[in-house]
């Protein structure tokens, strides 16, 4: 007998357990759920509606909308895949993003494309750091949590972001706010040309086992310099000295970032996809 419902507090030892089976592949659905449960708060960014795929009450799969307007899965029979609640959902949430592993990204995706109005899609490489090999970078410049600068002098360099990652420019309040709510749950660093802000990079999830690293920028003019690298690796000491495992995401085509991550000991786990869709 087959079932897909929404998930609730009674499930969560389940669904963890059920994640846990495979946790590198979903970091970023356990680092929200060991957080803030399956029960949606819709204020709150990181949470979520979390469906379950059940096959005579065994969890076979899971499917998270959260209220960022992302959708990640994970499941291990792909009948689910065909089966119209899911297409309705989908169409009833109309994520922004899809992302995960490839190999469950990509047979979802083809049921998907032929209805999107819109789509870009980005095929990245998952590493992690294997600790054994781990050569840290130092720079002599110096690198401060996010909460310890002005966040009035960090305006500019937070607009070069948001256009960076191909995001709009949001107003002053809201670039506010979103730093903000990452200081309040991520460990967020500035790397420092004196007083400027010339280089960032963000523990963009954590769970019982891992520190996801994200959101590397450093202004064009600065590259070259080792700073990106200096700000991985002091955000890998903090995570190895936490026994977490360091991991990152990174654009198949962004060679110049893969060699800089080689370089302090990381590797390829795995194939990731990260869509930008309009339904």
């Amino acid at each position: 007998m087959e079932e897909f419902r929404l998930l609730k507090k009674s499930d969560f030892e389940r669904v963890l357990n059920y994640l846990n089976r495979h946790h590198f592949d979903v970091s970023f659905m356990i680092g929200n759920i060991e957080n803030y449960g399956v029960e949606n708060n819709k204020v709150h960014k990181k949470h979520a509606d979390y469906y379950g795929y059940f096959i005579d009450d065994e969890l076979k799969g899971v499917f998270s909308f959260t209220n960022m307007g992302s959708l990640i899965c994970h499941y291990e029979e792909k009948n689910i895949l065909n089966k119209m609640i899911l297409l309705k959902l989908i169409k009833q949430y109309r994520p922004k993003v899809i992302m995960g592993i490839e190999r469950l990204v990509d047979p979802l995706w083809t049921r998907l494309e032929k209805i999107a109005k819109w789509f870009k899609y980005d095929r990245c490489d998952y590493m992690i750091l294997n600790k054994d090999i781990f050569m840290p970078a130092d720079t002599e410049k110096k690198i401060i949590k996010a909460s310890e600068y002005d966040f009035s002098k960090s305006i500019d360099f937070l607009i070069e972001v948001e256009k960076a990652f191909n995001r709009n420019p949001k107003t002053i309040n809201e670039l506010k706010s979103t730093i903000y709510d990452r200081l309040d749950e991520e460990e967020y660093l500035y790397l420092l040309d004196g007083d400027n802000i010339v280089s960032q990079g963000i523990i963009q999830t954590t769970t019982s086992k891992i520190n996801q690293i994200g959101g590397v920028y450093t202004l064009p003019q600065y590259r070259e310099k080792g700073y990106a690298k200096a700000i991985v690796s002091k955000l890998c000491k903090e995570a190895i000295k936490r026994n977490k495992i360091p991991t990152l995401i990174v654009s198949k085509t962004n060679e110049r970032a893969k060699k800089v991550y080689r370089g302090l000991g990381f590797e390829f786990y795995n194939h990731y996809s990260y869509i930008e869709v309009q339904f």
